[in-house]
């Protein structure tokens, strides 16, 4: 199975990544090793710019034809006519240090440009060229003959530290004085899984170390703080995951 995008940063920051398949351990440390190459963080020198310019300009001055002038070439056809030969008309060229000019605001970022590609490159390729959304359920919940008038809904949304529960539901009192609501997800085989604790349910952010793909049951408990972590088995709201994406 393919390594997460967590798991491609994580190694690229250094860390040690067991999920990393060969291949993607061998693109991510050839990345690493342009990365860390002296010269790709370098900045040309301040006065590159001005010496390649001139450098060109002087080369331009040395070449036969002088194109850039016209003159030569106008005196040429002139020539051609009056011998009766074909004249291949010229196209006009630019001088070119007006050439040049367009080019040099490349010079001008250097090594900025360098290493902004190259920070490019490793997200692109950090991030897989993807991009996935996150494994995601909802489900709307009920209240119970307990708590008739309640109702919500929840999504549930797996990231790296597991399942974020997000419930927001009504009709359920503030509980206070050692009295709480306790969140449970149950599997098929009937076994709870606590998923936190709250007073009110009206923005409540949960989580769950179990994977909602097995575990889809939800339920709200009412529980009384007196040192027994089992469910009270008094359920105010339930609803059952469904997969969105």
């Amino acid at each position: 199975m393919s390594a997460s995008d967590n798991d491609r940063i994580s190694y690229l920051s250094g860390e040690t990544v067991e999920s990393l398949t060969p291949q993607e351990r061998a693109e991510l440390d050839e990345l690493l090793r342009a990365l860390e190459a002296p010269g790709m963080w370098v900045e040309p020198d301040p006065g590159l710019e001005d010496r390649v310019v001139a450098a060109i300009a002087a080369e331009v001055a040395r070449a036969p034809g002088e194109e850039a002038t016209g003159a030569p070439a106008e005196d040429a056809a002139r020539a051609a006519a009056a011998q009766g030969r074909p004249v291949v008309p010229l196209a006009p060229v630019r001088p070119a240090r007006a050439r040049w000019r367009l080019r040099r605001p490349v010079f001008a970022l250097g090594g900025l440009a360098t290493a902004a590609a190259a920070i490019a490159v490793a997200l692109v390729l950090a991030l897989g060229g993807s991009s996935r959304a996150p494994l995601q359920f909802a489900m709307a919940v009920t209240g119970t003959p307990l708590a008739p008038g309640a109702h919500g809904s929840a999504t549930l949304t797996k990231t790296e530290s597991g399942w974020r529960i997000d419930l927001s539901a009504r009709g359920l009192p503030h509980l206070q004085n050692g009295r709480y609501y306790q969140a449970w997800l149950k599997n098929p085989a009937g076994i709870l899984v606590p998923v936190g604790t709250f007073n009110d349910a009206l923005h409540v952010t949960l989580w769950s170390g179990a994977p909602v793909t097995q575990f889809r049951a939800f339920s709200v408990t009412v529980q009384q703080a007196n040192g027994n972590p089992v469910s009270s088995g008094r359920r105010v709201l339930v609803g059952i995951a469904h997969q969105i994406r």
